[in-house]
């Protein structure tokens, strides 16, 4: 995969980058967001040379997949750095070494952890409350063109339950994606309408 040129800061200390997938024909999209810790890493896919350096001057505290199927280019990431890797224990990853956190709802030093049952295995969003962050893997995709829309039933493990889930969410002002552009602002009633209008029958679980 052909690097991202650059990393976009989008929020105070929350950098994005994005470069298309051939394979997955989408683009696919990363974070970092540096907390007290230092930096975290969510799904990374390769970076310019030039962009990396920005994360030279602080430490990198994790590298975090939000499912088993954004693997991307993890591993490459954590060597660099020195950084641990982080997934649910209920994805199955082709990784050696990785930090296996439980799926439940937990405080994790700066962040909450939300398991998402229903979409893909080991699905997690992670939640910055000083903030009001929320970090998504694939649970909600964002891709231009198409809106905010719920993952597909047929890349969902549990359609039904994925949407359960979905209402478990803490109300947030910022949300961002493994797969499309953020929301900055008024991610909760963005994501509260289309909840509403996926139960409501007047939509396929896109707003």
């Amino acid at each position: 995969m052909i690097p991202a040129p650059h990393a976009e800061l989008i929020l105070p200390e929350v950098l994005q980058w994005s470069a298309f997938s051939p394979a997955h024909k989408v683009d696919l999209t990363s974070h970092a967001v540096r907390t007290s810790a230092g930096w975290w890493i969510f799904d990374p896919i390769p970076l310019h040379e030039d962009s990396l350096e920005r994360f030279r001057d602080d430490r990198t505290a994790a590298v975090v997949l939000t499912n088993e199927n954004h693997e991307r280019d993890a591993a490459a990431w954590a060597a660099r750095f020195q950084a641990p890797i982080r997934a649910s224990s209920l994805a199955q990853l082709g990784l050696d070494g990785v930090q296996r956190h439980p799926p439940v709802r937990e405080i994790d030093g700066d962040w909450e952890r939300i398991p998402l049952p229903g979409a893909a295995p080991g699905e997690t969003a992670w939640f910055l409350p000083g903030r009001s962050l929320l970090v998504f893997g694939d649970a909600l995709v964002h891709l231009p063109g198409r809106g905010l829309e719920i993952l597909p039933d047929r890349y969902c493990q549990d359609p039904a339950q994925l949407r359960l889930s979905l209402r478990t969410l803490p109300p947030a002002t910022h949300a961002v994606f493994a797969h499309g552009t953020p929301l900055l602002g008024d991610a909760a009633d963005r994501i509260r309408l289309l909840l509403e209008a996926d139960a409501g029958g007047r939509g396929s679980g896109r707003c």
